[in-house]
């Protein structure tokens, strides 16, 4: 009689599901309804799919190839997890400005998306389960504040380097957006001197640069100029991951490449640092697999420029890799009036 009243109620619980949407490749994950005692619940399985998106300049206000690849990554692994037809909610990361109220995507410079009504259309398709968005770093973030780097912190900025890159606020225990969605688009901002193309249209702008796919811009243009590097060799395309491997070689050119990209990127953070005082700076996507070659340039650009009597804030890798963006996708769903 127990097994059998266990069985349903097995039978009777649903999943729920966290998706990560990146530039070039997108995460999900199926998590039970179970507390874990922080929060978040019980990640059961996860599985990467390309994102899929329109050939640029090419720009799109209903993505239905992708979202109709995404619908049946999503039922197929709720099926293999023992969950078929058994989803309660979804939440996901999704990439630029994104109206979580409005469940839309505004604006995704790199797919090209644009007023997207991601909520409405992925909803639709799991047959009226309700979906949940906000931005993904906001949503990495969110992950790292209750399971990873960023636990017992209230004030803290989370930071990716990917496909593009972008940052996210917590001030007080309490996300930032903006008045328009727009808060933390860190990778908008111009260096000066730069004048490389952005897929926003503007030249010069930080992701350019700090970035992975602009750590490899900077990479691939240097081996075409003639500089000696053991990059040279490659037969592939290079990536931000080559480079660091690289600089295990001992490659001085790739080491100083992540050591201009790492102070590039502090200086521009130095005003985010001087305007929230956080106490944690949490780096996560692609390129911050650098680890050390990337976070030492910018600890000590922040060190020298912080004033010396207050202490500085710790910056760090984020603990929970590509989890951490499901991981937030998944409380976002679940604790919608925590974070609206």
């Amino acid at each position: 009689m127990q097994a059998k009243l266990k069985s349903e109620e097995n039978h009777m619980k649903q999943a729920v599901i966290g998706v990560d949407i990146g530039g070039t490749n997108t995460v999900i994950g199926v998590f039970d309804e179970a507390s874990n005692g922080n929060g978040t619940s019980r990640l059961l399985t996860k599985r990467t799919i390309p994102t899929l998106k329109p050939d640029f300049p090419n720009k799109t206000s209903h993505p239905a190839i992708f979202f109709d690849a995404l619908t049946r990554a999503i039922e197929q692994l709720a099926e293999e997890a023992g969950y078929a037809g058994r989803i309660s909610k979804v939440g996901a990361g999704v990439p630029g400005r994104v109206d979580p109220i409005q469940g839309m995507a505004l604006g995704a410079s790199n797919l090209g998306w644009v007023n997207v009504p991601f909520s409405d259309e992925m909803s639709r398709r799991l047959g009226g389960t309700p979906v949940y968005i906000d931005n993904d770093v906001r949503i990495y973030t969110l992950g790292e504040a209750i399971a990873g780097a960023g636990r017992g912190f209230a004030n803290l900025i989370g930071l990716t380097l990917g496909t593009g890159i972008a940052a996210s606020l917590f001030v007080d225990g309490r996300m930032v957006r903006g008045s328009s969605f727009y808060a933390g688009e860190i990778g908008h901002d111009t260096v000066a001197g730069e004048h490389s193309p952005c897929n926003c249209g503007k030249r010069g702008c930080l992701e350019t640069i700090a970035s992975a796919s602009g750590i490899a811009r900077l990479a691939k243009e240097a081996v075409a100029s003639g500089k000696d590097t053991c990059l040279r060799d490659l037969e592939q395309p290079i990536t931000s991951y080559d480079v660091y491997q690289a600089c295990l070689k001992g490659d001085s050119f790739a080491q100083q490449l992540f050591r201009d990209v790492g102070t590039t990127l502090a200086h521009k953070l130095m005003t985010a640092i001087f305007l929230l005082n956080p106490e944690v700076i949490i780096i996560g996507g692609g390129a911050a697999s650098a680890g050390e070659f990337l976070l030492a340039p910018i600890r000590e650009t922040i060190e020298a420029q912080y004033p010396a009597l207050l202490k500085r804030p710790q910056v760090c890798l984020g603990e929970l890799g590509d989890s951490a963006g499901l991981i937030g996708a998944a409380a976002f769903a679940t604790r919608q009036s925590e974070f609206i």
